[in-house]
């Protein structure tokens, strides 16, 4: 067997495209109260996993339980 290397260019146009988090369903944020009784919309963190090309790939319609470093943190 050969060991063939995947270029991202064989699947991007460019660098930034290549780099770019793939997304997954529709975005959820979550409303909140601040401390003067406001109603702001904020974006929690999302979940994060590679797909089989090494893509990272974030799961917009859910949230990482435990923030950024995940449940055990």
């Amino acid at each position: 067997m050969s060991n063939q290397q995947i270029t991202p260019i064989l699947f991007f146009d460019n660098v930034e495209d290549a780099l770019a988090p793939l997304s997954a369903g529709t975005e959820y944020n979550v409303c909140v109260l601040d401390c003067s009784g406001n109603t702001i919309s904020i974006s929690p963190p999302h979940p994060t996993y590679t797909n089989e090309f090494g893509k990272a790939v974030v799961q917009l319609n859910a949230v990482a339980l435990g923030g950024i470093n995940g449940l055990n943190n």
